[in-house]
């Protein structure tokens, strides 16, 4: 991941990016929160899907999340109309 692609997933905690693992696999995810610290840091996120209308709801019933490794992540990217704030 790029510095950008961290800047990114710091300023969507509670907002939905897209994400591209080192694998290949693309999904959209909520961001719940970011941890940049060694020796491990990594995102924990819950997986979403993009209904008809363009809301984002919950790709599992138990809505569980999962941690994922800033080294498995390739790259972040925003969604268009969706608002990301600056970084405090």
């Amino acid at each position: 991941m790029t510095p950008e692609d961290v800047d990114l997933l710091q300023r969507s905690v509670d907002r939905v990016v897209a994400i591209e693992l080192t694998t290949g696999e693309q999904f959209f995810a909520e961001v719940v929160i970011v941890v940049d610290e060694p020796p491990t840091p990594d995102v924990f996120v819950i997986r979403v899907l993009r209904e008809p209308d363009g809301v984002f709801v919950s790709a599992t019933e138990d809505e569980s999340g999962e941690s994922i490794l800033f080294s498995a992540i390739s790259r972040v990217a925003p969604i268009p109309g969706v608002d990301y704030p600056a970084l405090a």
